[in-house]
């Protein structure tokens, strides 16, 4: 993992998905984080190799061969343990900009 923010990094969580090309539903979507031993510093890089947990979904999904696994980035927590971004984060702020923009652009 890269670090390309500019603040240290806690703790990342992710979305990763099991899919096969030519099908319409994966068949594994799951959440899963990662607490960075130390943190991970803006411009610093880590490689980590996780492995599942034979209990969770995860140890009981057998995709084929021929499945692909993709992770997206959906929050990452700072050197104060708490989100400085959060992809599923949608505040009354949020909510309100949104109907001030909708308002004016409706015209």
């Amino acid at each position: 993992m890269n670090n390309g923010t500019a603040s240290a990094v806690s703790r990342a969580y992710f979305k990763g998905t099991i899919a096969s090309p030519g099908r319409s539903v994966p068949w594994l979507v799951e959440t899963f984080n990662y607490s960075i031993s130390g943190g991970l510093e803006p411009r610093e890089s880590q490689s980590w190799s996780l492995a599942p947990n034979q209990f969770s979904d995860w140890g009981k999904v057998e995709p084929p061969k021929d499945a692909i696994f993709t992770v997206a980035v959906e929050r990452l927590d700072g050197a104060d343990y708490k989100p400085l971004f959060d992809a599923g984060s949608f505040t009354e702020r949020d909510a309100t900009r949104l109907t001030a923009l909708e308002t004016k652009y409706a015209q």
